[in-house]
Order: C-alpha cells, then structure tokens, then sequence
C-alpha cells in the first residue's frame, strides 16, 4: 500500500511541542522523586546531607519546568496560528482569537495552558510547604499528562477518542516516571554528591524500581498506540509516521539497555567513587537519549498515522 509523503514537520510548532513534551516529562519526573526522597533519606540526615539538598535542586527542577510548559504552549499557539495564515498575513489577535477559542484543537489547548499555568505558583509553594504543595502539584502533574493529548493524534484514535487520550497519558505518566525521573535523579541527586557514596547507592536502591515501572507502563502504552495507528508490517515501513516510529523505537531500545547495563553491572558497586562517578556519565547518556526520543515524539505526533 503507497502512504503519501510530506514534509516532515521540523519548524516553529514541533519546537513548541518537543519543549512541552520535554517540560511535562520533568514536572512528572520531579513530582516523583520528589516524593520518593523521604524513603531515600535517614533519620539522622540533617539539611546538609545529600537528600536535603538533593530536595532544594528538585524544586528548582519543578519551577523550571513549570515555566517551559507555559512558554511552550505560547509558543504552539504561535505556530498554530501561523499555519493557518497565508504567508505574507500579519499575526494579529483577531486571526488567532477564533483558532484558541472557537476550534477543538484550541478548546485542548486551553486545558493545557491552565494545567501549565496552576503548576507554577504550586511549585513554588512546594518549595515552603512541601507536604501540601507536593501533593497538589502531583494533582496537576497528573492533570498536565490528560490534558496533553487533547491536541493531538489521540481526538481521532480508531479505538475512540476516550481510549486514546488514556493510552497517550499513561504513555506520558510512565515516560516522566522514567526518564524524568532520571533526569531529576542526575541532575538533583547524582550531581551534587560529593563524597556520600552510600547516599547515591541508597537513592539509586530507592528509585530504580520505579523508574523500572516507569518504563514498563511508557512501553506498554506505546506499543499499544503503535498498534492501533499502525496496524501492519507495511505501513510500518512504508509510511513516514512508521519510519519515524521505527527510530523512536531504535532510541527506547537504546535507553533500556543502557539501564539494564547500569542495574546489572554498575548498581552492585554503588558505594565507592568509581561506581559514582560511572553511573553519573552513564545516567547523563540515557538521560541525552531520552532527549532525541522527546525531539523524534514531537515531529512523530504531527505525521499522519496510517490509520487514523
């Protein structure tokens, strides 16, 4: 069967997108570590060892990505609209009005923009009041992760819109579960560890299932979703939005190696330097991988898949 082809959709828009994906992935991620960080600490930790610190550099986690989510979408909004200007038409207010207002894509786009809008002075009372502010912020994290595919292939999934929105959520929970949890745990935890090597060895004893877990709901999901907007072998192979799964996939493969690499073989040495200073690159790696996954996912969503 012959697919169409077009031009793959790397401009302004799929910027916008990759930065929301990347964005969503941290807040989930954050939120997660976040509240995994009791269990990582010890009784007698006080707020110079490692969990402390590790829980000040996760609110900043929280906030930053808080802040990208918004901008992200102002700048899908801008993109959107643009596309629906002829070229030399100015962007005005009175074009882009009825896009966001009075369309489906931009009645979705609006839950995304308020879920974005309420995560940031939320992470900004998780960071004085962490217990209430946690748990609100997980409220809107979980919120962020619904609302997400409201502006995507998931409105015209072929199993029903309802199940579709539900896959493409689930397959963004576990992905931030995953690799924003990863991210959070490199940059918030691993980074900052200075000779505490019993500290990183506990936190990684902590964390790992999770991530683990992560990983087996995003899979599970994707290869769902990829089921049903695939279907078969050829469109697979003969379509962009296969090609471009297949490299999604490629990278995930990738990634999972690489973790079960560290679980296998650097995980039994945590507590000592070398194996810190191994698992900080080899985290940092992965973590750089699931930045070219987020980058391929936000040009695959704007591809038209086979059967949709």
């Amino acid at each position: 069967m012959d697919h169409p082809q077009a031009t793959l959709p790397i401009d302004l828009y799929a910027a916008g997108r990759a930065l929301a994906f990347m964005a969503a992935l941290g807040l989930i991620g954050a939120c997660a570590f976040a509240a995994l960080i009791p269990r990582w600490r010890l009784a007698e930790d006080d707020i110079g060892t490692l969990p402390a610190r590790a829980l000040t550099a996760t609110w900043t986690v929280v906030t930053t990505a808080a802040v990208a989510l918004l901008v992200a979408h102002l700048i899908r909004a801008y993109g959107q609209v643009l596309s629906f200007l002829e070229p030399a038409e100015p962007f005005t207010w009175e074009a882009a009005r009825p896009i966001l207002f009075q369309t489906t894509w931009g009645s979705g786009w609006l839950r995304q923009v308020a879920a974005a809008a309420v995560s940031i002075p939320l992470a900004l009372l998780a960071r004085r009041r962490p217990v209430p502010g946690l748990a609100l912020l997980g409220t809107v994290a979980l919120a962020v992760a619904v609302t997400s595919p409201l502006t995507g292939h998931a409105v015209e999934h072929p199993w029903g819109a309802g199940l579709g929105v539900g896959l493409h959520a689930l397959h963004l929970l576990g992905g931030g579960i995953w690799l924003g949890t990863l991210a959070t745990m490199t940059f918030a935890g691993l980074r900052l560890a200075r000779a505490e090597h019993a500290a990183v060895a506990r936190m990684v004893t902590v964390f790992s299932p999770v991530a683990l877990a992560g990983a087996g709901l995003a899979v599970s999901a994707g290869a769902l979703m990829s089921y049903a907007y695939v279907g078969d072998l050829g469109s697979l192979i003969g379509s962009q939005y296969g090609r471009a799964l297949l490299v999604k996939v490629g990278l995930l493969l990738g990634a999972m190696a690489l973790g079960a690499w560290n679980w296998r073989r650097i995980s039994p040495r945590l507590g000592d330097p070398a194996a810190t200073r191994t698992l900080t690159r080899s985290a940092t790696v992965e973590s750089l991988i699931g930045l070219l996954i987020v980058s391929v996912t936000a040009v695959l969503v704007a591809l038209p898949a086979p059967k949709v």
